[in-house]
């Protein structure tokens, strides 16, 4: 990932974290919701964005956060200035899910030995 790439990624995690705390009305969207990584493409024009929910539904939180996009890439053309703003996609982050399930096999693993 180039230097530019990743400059425009995290400044879209941070802002995309404020529209989401401070900007949406959705009450499935009212849960404690982290960005945990903006994953961009070399051109700029596709964002993936994944997150974690504290508590509460994640696949509703993430049907939430897609209905929404449109009205997010709105905001985030609003309040910050690139030649071309990218696409965005909300998915869920997955990693600390399989982080648990590795630690529970190694677990189990070393009972066996």
């Amino acid at each position: 990932m180039s230097y530019r790439s990743k400059k425009v990624a995290s400044l879209l995690q941070e802002v995309i974290s404020e529209i989401i705390m401070h900007e949406l009305n959705d009450p499935a969207l009212k849960q404690f919701i982290t960005i945990t990584e903006v994953k961009i493409g070399e051109d700029l024009k596709k964002a993936i964005i994944y997150f974690t929910v504290y508590e509460g539904d994640i696949k509703e939180v993430e049907k939430a956060l897609n209905r929404a996009k449109g009205y997010i890439k709105k905001l985030l053309g609003e309040k910050i200035t690139l030649k071309y703003l990218p696409d965005i996609e909300f998915r869920q982050d997955d990693k600390l899910e399989k982080e648990k399930r590795l630690d529970e096999l190694f677990a189990k693993i070393s009972k066996k030995l």
